[in-house]
């Protein structure tokens, strides 16, 4: 289901591998504590381009990963950290309970990054970011389930979407074509539902939902200066649409950051992702147009 490059994945040895698939990686992107950059330079630091998690425990419908490592933001505090990765098959959204696909998948991951030294919000903050991938084209199409939906987003990433973004009674479509880099945020007042993409041409519908609310304070993670600072912004989903030297777009959710009394403790998100298929491209569009509200053409 999603984009994997599998020759990445066997031989990691470039300044960004990027693998597809799920992927955990550590917010904010940009801004004063920001984990991509170096100085103004864009850089996937080695703890999350290169460490491998290590399997701690696996059954046939369960997985646990982890990983001890160093992340470093781009004011230079060093964050020791414990990165830990839950997965379990699960039942499949309730979205999904009045239809009949063809075939249906979910699993949940618990993702949590607790940080081992002591970390002053004044010098970092940290929240958990996790980055589905998948392939993109003529034929996907990312959506949002959320009620206030003329409020509902954040366009403080890239110049705004204009004609991709098209608007229903229940929600909101973004088109995940690949040809122009672009991103939304979807703030977590908004009380979205969910977030997800259909293709019409393969016939798959995938809904991504935050089963268990995050606790904290949420962080400003765009990729930009955050020039009203690292808690300007507060989303707990996302959608990046790539550009032609990418072909993929991303379904993305961000957890909370755990502050006590001015020290960063880590950060917890609990998410859930479900895919059907269906036995043609007429019931995926009546679906989301049922779902959202929005005729799909």
């Amino acid at each position: 289901m999603h984009r994997i490059d599998i020759d990445t994945v066997k031989s990691p040895n470039k300044t960004f591998n990027n693998y597809g698939g799920n992927n955990f990686w550590p917010a904010p992107e940009g801004g004063i504590f920001g984990f991509n950059y170096e100085g103004n330079t864009w850089r996937v630091q080695s703890a999350i381009n290169s460490e491998p998690f290590i399997m701690i425990n696996k059954s046939q419908k369960s997985a646990i990963a982890h990983k001890q490592t160093m992340l470093i933001n781009r004011k230079g505090t060093q964050i020791k950290v414990n990165m830990h990765r839950t997965f379990s098959i699960a039942p499949v959204t309730e979205l999904f309970n009045q239809i009949t696909p063809v075939c249906s998948f979910a699993y949940t991951v618990e993702d949590c990054v607790d940080v081992l030294n002591q970390l002053d919000s004044e010098d970092g903050l940290l929240g958990c970011w996790t980055l589905e991938q998948f392939n993109a084209g003529k034929t996907t199409i990312a959506f949002v389930l959320v009620e206030d939906v003329y409020n509902a987003v954040n366009f403080d990433f890239y110049e705004h979407p204009n004609e991709r973004l098209d608007y229903g009674s229940r929600g909101l479509i973004y088109r995940t074509d690949g040809i122009k880099a672009g991103q939304i945020g979807i703030k977590t007042a908004a009380n979205a539902s969910c977030i997800g993409f259909c293709d019409t041409a393969s016939r798959i519908i995938c809904i991504r939902e935050i089963v268990v609310p995050s606790q904290g304070t949420y962080l400003n993670f765009a990729d930009n200066d955050q020039p009203k600072g690292p808690y300007s912004a507060a989303d707990n989903y996302s959608i990046f649409n790539g550009g032609p030297t990418q072909n993929f777009f991303e379904l993305e959710t961000v957890g909370a950051a755990e502050i006590d009394h001015g020290i960063v403790k880590g950060s917890k998100l609990v998410t859930k992702t479900s895919f059907a298929i269906f036995s043609s491209e007429q019931e995926v569009k009546q679906f989301i147009e049922n779902l959202i509200g929005i005729e799909i053409k």
